[in-house]
């Protein structure tokens, strides 16, 4: 036995049983389910078995939180291994291949918690003997001077501290979050919640849960496209077995794989729908420019509520409620001139160019998908950070996952988390929702001085969260992590970059721990090159993956969607105008900034610096 290791054996007779586990190993790579066969056994069986593993050892609790049952392998003890032909749901090895199986995976179960683990299971039923190699005799120790500095034990030390949380959500749930993992929705389901309560690792285990209980294909996708490589990584951790048949992908990556897939004929090109906006901007500025003079408005108003809303009359731009843009009133009269000033130029310029933007990229993946729908459905579809998707990109991962009233499709997003402009109701894209939703409501990721500061923004939610029901926000979620650390400094202008070096530093936290997030990818650039120069190591946050990388990530708040770290510093400015100076236009931009500030501060676990620009 290798040491930290637990085995639990069955005590019946005879043995080894039919119907059961043989027993259980517990160790720091997991739960694994013995089971002594000759031959693989039909699936039916091996689901009835793994069925009586989860209800062993379902309900161990470790604080307030239990394990997740589906964290458990079963794993098949054969004479000579053979393909299983069922090998994404259940492991088969042998004497020879049994050690480095056990020893491949990678959950992350602390010493402390397999032994709870083991402890409590052998308590629990008399069925089970368990032998630890807690009790194997001591080693004589060995002194450690010359192999390792003091500054070094330290160091590995306080990274397991501050890795704890996130590999603890890994392993363990609270009752709330595991009602989540089981529920049966039945249909399209909705998570909600503010920052920190766990949505996105609810629905890595409803995956994982799905993927150990039945074959098919999954997919997890999301507006931002660096977030499923991100969690790809901790999914992998739940199910690896998974791994060939689990897509993590963005959208827009999917979407145009698929056309290509299907032959259907596109030029996606940005650059020339650029250029189209800003030719068209030359000429309509003399007109629109009078209701709104930011050219990125009208940019917006194209691709997230035209285009992103699958608009193609002006009467259907005259009925719609522009959710989330109200505050610029655009009566009839106006939204002609919009339409006709501005729209219908930009889409003749992209049509003379023979040009598609993303906009039309989803149209043609709806129309396809209608005509002809996926050759093998999906088994589960989960869409993270949903808030951040079109109407358009809400009616397509609709299709997607079968487009039907029982499609396997999970949301994931908090409204109040939104960073793109516009808005939305589930409703308006056809989905069924109604019943099939859930809010989470405790925070297990910011300690109680960051959410502090945090929920202090003011930041509304242009998303409906349970389709027409207000969101539940950051302020009033529950905190189970004290302590922590928040600060914010007025910064001169010419100063930002020393002071941002300065406070790095200053923080002692180590490099791969922090990410610096900002709100515009000049920034982002800017603040990479101050600290290369000031011999800080960093990565752009859209090269990273979520594995361990000894360097400072740096990156916009778009990327950082969706991630956790234990320290972030940001910078904003301080506002020169007061609320009631702001125009309707900034008052929008401003309620923008306000979500996407808090969306950089809440991604931090343990320590926050704000930099308050001032000229």
């Amino acid at each position: 036995m290798e040491s930290r290791w637990h085995l639990l054996i069955d005590s019946g007779i005879p043995f080894p049983p039919q119907d059961r586990p043989a027993g259980f190993a517990i160790g720091p790579s997991g739960v694994f389910a013995l089971v002594f066969v000759d031959a693989i056994p039909e699936t039916t069986h091996l689901s009835r078995i793994r069925t009586k593993a989860e209800e062993a050892i379902a309900g161990v609790t470790y604080g307030r939180r239990k394990y997740v049952p589906h964290m458990l392998e079963v794993m098949l003890l054969m004479e000579q291994a053979v393909n299983t032909g069922v090998q994404e749901r259940f492991l088969a090895v042998d004497p020879i291949t049994m050690r480095r199986t056990l020893l491949a995976q990678e959950t992350g179960l602390s010493p402390k918690h397999a032994r709870y683990i083991a402890t409590e299971l052998a308590g629990r039923s008399r069925r089970y003997t368990l032998i630890s190699t807690d009790n194997a005799p001591a080693a004589e120790p060995v002194s450690a001077e010359g192999l390792f500095a003091t500054a070094e034990l330290h160091e590995s030390k306080r990274t397991k501290i501050l890795a704890r949380p996130f590999q603890e959500w890994m392993t363990f749930l609270d009752d709330d979050q595991l009602d989540l993992v089981h529920r049966n929705f039945n249909g399209p389901a909705r998570l909600s919640g503010p920052a920190g309560t766990g949505k996105t690792v609810v629905a890595l285990h409803r995956m994982a849960r799905f993927a150990k209980n039945n074959p098919g294909p999954l997919l997890f996708t999301s507006f931002v496209k660096t977030l499923p490589g991100y969690h790809r990584s901790g999914f992998l951790r739940l199910a690896p077995l998974a791994a060939d048949r689990a897509a993590f992908v963005g959208l827009h990556a999917w979407t145009t794989r698929f056309l290509k897939d299907r032959d259907v004929a596109f030029t996606l090109n940005t650059t020339a729908a650029e250029d189209a906006f800003s030719r068209t901007w030359q000429t309509a500025r003399r007109v629109v420019g009078t209701i709104e003079a930011s050219p990125s408005y009208w940019r917006e108003e194209i691709d997230r509520v035209i285009k992103g809303r699958g608009i193609t009359t002006l009467d259907e731009y005259k009925r719609i409620d522009r959710t989330g843009r109200n505050r610029i009133r655009l009566d009839g009269a106006r939204r002609e001139t919009v339409w006709k000033q501005l729209y219908q130029p930009y889409r003749q310029r992209l049509q003379e160019r023979d040009a598609h933007d993303f906009n039309d990229i989803i149209a043609k993946a709806i129309e396809e998908l209608d005509a002809h729908p996926l050759d093998e459905p999906f088994g589960l579809v989960v869409v993270d950070e949903v808030q951040d998707f079109t109407l358009m990109e809400l009616r397509l991962v609709h299709r997607i996952a079968g487009g039907r009233a029982d499609a396997p499709l999970l949301l994931v997003g908090d409204g109040q988390q939104q960073v793109y402009p516009g808005g939305w109701r589930l409703s308006d894209a056809g989905i069924p929702i109604k019943g099939r939703g859930a809010v989470l409501r405790v925070n297990y990721r910011n300690r109680s001085a960051v959410h502090d500061y945090a929920k202090r923004i003011d930041a509304s939610n242009t998303v409906d969260d349970l389709d027409g029901e207000p969101g539940f926000v950051l302020r009033d979620t529950e905190i189970v992590l004290p302590g922590g650390y928040a600060a914010a400094e007025p910064v001169r202008r010419k100063e930002v970059g020393a002071k941002l070096v300065e406070a790095i530093t200053g923080s002692r936290v180590p490099w791969s721990d922090i990410a610096v997030i900002t709100m515009t990818n000049r920034e982002a650039e800017r603040y990479m090159t101050v600290l290369a120069r000031a011999g800080i190591s960093v990565m752009p946050l859209d090269k990273y993956d979520g594995s361990h990388q000894d360097a400072v990530k740096v990156g916009t708040v778009h990327r950082a969607k969706g991630m956790d770290f234990a320290a972030v510093f940001h910078t904003t400015e301080i506002p020169t105008k007061t609320a009631d100076q702001l125009t309707d236009g900034e008052r929008d931009r401003a309620d923008l900034a306000a979500r996407q500030t808090m969306v950089a501060l809440t991604r931090a676990r343990d320590y926050i610096w704000v930099g308050l620009i001032e000229d």
